[in-house]
Formats: structure tokens, sequence, C-alpha cells
């Protein structure tokens, strides 16, 4: 992910969301779909950052129960704590989310 550019596009309190999401959509990508034509794209809105990954295989990604004592299986689990939204194509090839920006997190209420 281009880090710069989202400083330019005014983005900078998500990267750090914006980067974990990635690397674990990317890591999923290339461990589980063979690795071959991994693609990854973004954009944004004035409301959300949009993350999608692709990869080759069209066997569909499964969010796993977790426990502290796994050593594996964290990845989607992390993406559905940080977007607003995610979701897996169904062909299985491709996972997206949205991540909200700043401006449009709801304040928390007492």
């Amino acid at each position: 992910m281009n880090c710069a550019l989202l400083g330019l596009w005014g983005l900078r309190p998500c990267i750090g969301d914006a980067e974990l999401v990635l690397t674990e959509l990317a890591t999923n990508a290339f461990q589980h779909g063979g690795g071959d034509g991994v693609t990854v794209t973004w954009c944004a809105t004035d409301a959300f950052l949009f993350i999608q990954v692709e990869d080759s295989s069209p066997v569909r990604p499964v969010l796993r129960v977790v426990d502290e004592s796994s050593e594996r299986g964290r990845g989607l689990c992390i993406v559905e704590a940080l977007a607003a939204e995610w979701g897996i194509s169904e062909d299985g090839t491709t996972v997206h989310c949205a991540l909200a920006l700043p401006s449009t997190v709801p304040a928390a209420t007492a």
C-alpha cells in the first residue's frame, strides 16, 4: 500500500489499519491462493477506504473461531474487527472490505 499516497489524500489517520488489513488479506491470498496472480486494488471516497484482494483460488476463505492459544487463523478476524464491512465474492477469489474514514466514524455514546 502506498502510504505516501494515503497521506496526500488526507487519510493519514487510517494508514495503520489499512496496512494491517492489507497485510492480512495479501498474506492469505499468497498462502492459500497459491501466490499466483494476486491483485490488490484500493480506492477512497469521502466516507470509506475500499481494499480488495483477488487471487486465483476458488476455495472460499473462512472466518475461523480462534482463542488465545491459536497460532494461526486470525487474519479475517482482524479484518472483521477493523472494517466497517467486508465480504467474499461468490466465486471465492476476492475478499473486499471498507474502512470507515475517521470523519465518518460515529462518536461513542456514554
